[in-house]
């Protein structure tokens, strides 16, 4: 019971550090967000108007295609309070503003929605939903703008026209129950989003285990299709991956399902994986592929892949291997 216990801890803390780093990024040079009280600071020239209640998740915009949820109350659970503060408070060191790092150790859910084309160039919506009353911008980097909504604040960073494009330009607050960070690029996405309501297509992943993902798929940039003419054919003839990672006594498993845009597709994804998993020489990787298991029904590929806690750790680790 004890060794079971000590591998559910393990692997909790790597799931944790994993999910933690995902979001750091997003973060980078952003200042404290505030949630709003009621519809404080949400007047137009026509008044507030009342409309449904918004949904954190639903601010993220569908032309952002890759959407990473990561369940942090979850990781509370399994880890203790004391054991994700620790880990909260490794992974946002490099953080310069500590109402942003209050805001992120608040989170009992976080969404981090990018776009995989344009990953180097940072933009990004960062939705965090859990105990946000209390939490102030700082005035002097920010300025409350007038927003259509009751119950929704907004702050626009003084000077944004000249920050790089991964820094945070707006702050969102769903009153003091969720904040959105949105870079300069997706602005005027989340605004519509706001004005018009959810995009159908958004990237939704599941609200199951520690870690979920949502990719829909797209053709690579052409420079890079017309390099890698058969990637690019693969990349192409995928619809969308969908991913869990969850926490099991011996570690941590990966389910996923890729969704070909037809059986020849994913009949092509599977053969490639396979490659990938019966080729590999490194003898420290050996073991570990051969536990991927791959299956494929008409258009979808069905993973599962479990990653002893020991390793997970190692690959999270910051320093190099020996």
């Amino acid at each position: 019971m004890r060794g079971a216990a000590d591998r559910r801890a393990a692997a909790a803390s790597a799931a944790a550090l994993l999910a933690l780093s995902l979001a750091l990024p997003a973060c980078g040079g952003a200042a404290p967000p505030r949630a709003g009280e009621g519809a404080r600071g949400a007047e137009s020239e026509a008044g507030a108007r009342i409309v449904p209640r918004i949904e954190p998740a639903d601010l993220l915009p569908a032309d952002l295609d890759l959407v990473v949820r990561v369940d942090v109350a979850r990781m509370r659970v399994g880890l203790g309070q004391a054991a994700a503060d620790e880990l909260a408070r490794r992974a946002l060191d490099d953080l310069p503003d500590e109402a942003l790092k209050g805001a992120l150790r608040r989170a009992d859910v976080a969404w981090l929605g990018l776009r995989l084309a344009d990953l180097e160039e940072g933009d990004r919506v960062v939705v965090l939903e859990g105990r946000m009353a209390g939490l102030a911008p700082d005035p002097g980097r920010w300025e409350e703008a007038r927003a259509r909504l009751g119950g929704v604040s907004i702050f626009d960073r003084r000077g944004a026209a000249a920050l790089p494009r991964a820094d945070v330009a707006r702050i969102i607050a769903l009153g003091d129950r969720a904040v959105a960070l949105v870079s300069a690029v997706e602005v005027s996405s989340v605004a519509r989003v706001l004005r018009d309501g959810p995009d159908e297509r958004r990237g939704d992943p599941a609200a199951e285990g520690l870690v979920s993902v949502d990719l829909r798929g797209r053709r690579l940039p052409p420079h890079l299709a017309r390099r890698f003419p058969s990637l690019g054919a693969l990349v192409a003839g995928v619809e969308r991956v969908r991913a869990v990672a969850s926490l099991h006594d011996e570690g941590v498993r990966i389910d996923a399902e890729i969704v070909g845009v037809e059986a020849a597709a994913a009949e092509r994804a599977r053969r490639f994986l396979e490659v990938l998993r019966d080729n590999v020489e490194d003898v420290r990787y050996a073991d570990l592929m051969k536990a991927l298991s791959i299956e494929q029904v008409e258009r979808t590929v069905r993973l599962r892949w479990l990653f002893p806690a020991p390793v997970v750790l190692a690959l999270l680790s910051r320093r190099a291997p020996g």
